[in-house]
């Protein structure tokens, strides 16, 4: 369950991938391949995708196949840049 200011959302796949991002953000926290410039950069993304997700909840109640594509887009913009900023 993905908690959002709409109410939960049941999407285990988001969940699991927003997990992983989690923990590729904490270890590039601990291993100091991160500013904090980029974490601020990195937490508006995530915070922006679960708007995202919360506005595909409060439209109709569940996030739709189309709703889906758009916050996997948001994820896969995410992950590129968690990549290209602890890379860098």
């Amino acid at each position: 369950m993905i908690h959002t200011q709409n109410g939960n959302v049941y999407a285990p796949h988001l969940e699991a991938r927003r997990e992983r991002q989690h923990d590729r953000i904490k270890d590039g926290i601990q291993d100091g391949s991160l500013s904090s410039e980029e974490l601020a950069k990195l937490n508006a993304m995530r915070k922006d995708a679960r708007q995202d997700l919360a506005e595909a909840k409060g439209d109709n109640g569940w996030v739709g196949p189309a709703e889906r594509r758009e916050i996997n887009r948001d994820m896969n913009q995410i992950s590129r840049a968690i990549y290209a900023f602890k890379h860098n």
